[in-house]
């Protein structure tokens, strides 16, 4: 089967939804190729986040293969916040002739343009997937999405074989802001590359005495945007409660952000005199996160979700999440806890509870089994397939 992913910003380096569903597609046998601008997102070069792993935004136009998976970047004929039109998707979409296209993305032209094409007669199976949460309706989205619903929700819907939410709150997001029926949306979840995503007990050696980890010190990481959103500051407050009554725990923040914000952070830590505790790495690639993983023994995010959480399950980390992450199910398997959001105190008793090996050894292995069991890319991928058999 031909099957094109479709999206407005590609970068596999980063590890996203998109990259791992192309390379699984194609590891079923099928032909697979992905259509796409020839830049980045801004948005994620905001604060430096991620332009030391993409280096330059703008690509140039062509056929490429990306880390294995093989791309079409098209020519930007113009770009604003949240548009973007790229030159000739209709004629390219013929060019391929897919018997399936995967549209990464509702409210974008690129959406509005491939539901176009079943209009006009193309004879292709479409699934929309959608990733929205309900913080997208605040700011300057929030006076759109009636917009959209008015003009170009319809026609989506009908073009439409599938549509996939990620979360059950986007499913919920879907229906009230684009006026999608219940009914006709699929919960599909984000997963980890499992091949990828392991325990490596030489990378461990390897890392650990790179970064100075000596051998009985518990190493709690976080993986993602150094910025405030991510409320860092209750994770450093937590790890100084637990560094008062334990020597041997170290803090391991790896990602990119604003060097004034991560500056300031730094700071922090300093004025509590724990400077040597801390461990600060900037963002890496995704294919190379998993030896980071490996040199420590718990992840910690204090806010929000994150792909990483699956990522550090399959390394066979225990982890510790907020409990409104909306995301809990990725703790069900006895394999780590939930803590008031903002509470740093909470935070540190469940992190405390970490600190016993044969625990940490048991919920490690549970970790590993929950992601071969439910958040594999492998049974994710079958999955959309199955949203439009035929």
């Amino acid at each position: 089967m031909k099957i094109v992913h479709v999206i407005d910003y590609f970068q596999p380096k980063l590890g996203y939804q998109e990259t791992f569903l192309a390379r699984e597609h194609a590891a079923m046998g099928h032909e697979v190729c992905v259509v796409t601008s020839d830049r980045y997102n801004r948005g994620i070069y905001t604060g430096n986040a991620a332009a030391g792993v993409l280096g330059s935004r703008l690509k140039t136009a062509g056929f490429f293969t990306e880390e294995g998976i093989k791309v079409w970047r098209l020519k930007t004929l113009f770009e604003l916040p949240n548009i973007i039109w790229v030159i000739g998707l209709e004629k390219k979409i013929r060019e391929l002739k897919p018997d399936l296209v995967i549209m990464h993305g509702i409210t974008n032209l690129l959406a509005v343009r491939i539901a176009g094409l079943k209009k006009k007669g193309m004879n292709f199976k479409l699934v929309f997937d959608d990733h929205a949460i309900p913080e997208n309706s605040t700011g300057r989205m929030r006076a759109l999405y009636p917009l959209f619903r008015w003009l170009f929700s319809p026609g989506i819907q009908k073009a439409a074989d599938a549509l996939v939410a990620i979360l059950p709150e986007t499913k919920a997001f879907m229906n009230t802001r684009y006026g999608v029926p219940l009914e006709r949306i699929s919960v599909i979840p984000l997963g980890a590359d499992t091949g990828l995503f392991r325990f490596d007990a030489a990378a461990r050696r390897e890392l650990r005495q790179q970064l100075g980890f000596k051998d009985g010190e518990v190493v709690f990481i976080y993986t993602g945007k150094i910025i405030p959103l991510r409320q860092l500051p209750v994770l450093i407050k937590a790890s100084a409660i637990l560094m008062q009554k334990y020597l041997n725990i170290k803090t391991l923040f790896v990602g990119g952000g604003s060097p004034s914000y991560i500056e300031e952070l730094k700071d922090n830590v300093k004025s509590k005199s724990l400077s040597d505790k801390f461990t600060w790495l900037e963002a890496v690639p995704n294919e190379q996160l998993y030896r980071i993983y490996a040199a420590a023994d718990a992840a910690v995010w204090p806010y929000g979700a994150s792909l990483g959480m699956r990522e550090a399950l399959a390394c066979s980390l225990p982890i510790i999440i907020g409990q409104e992450a909306r995301v809990t199910e990725l703790v069900e398997g006895g394999n780590g806890f939930l803590f008031r959001e903002g509470d740093a105190g909470d935070l540190a008793q469940k992190m405390e509870m970490l600190l016993d090996t044969g625990r940490r050894a048991e919920m490690g292995r549970n970790s590993r089994k929950l992601v071969e069991e439910k958040f594999s890319w492998k049974t994710i991928a079958r999955q959309f397939l199955e949203a439009a058999p035929g």
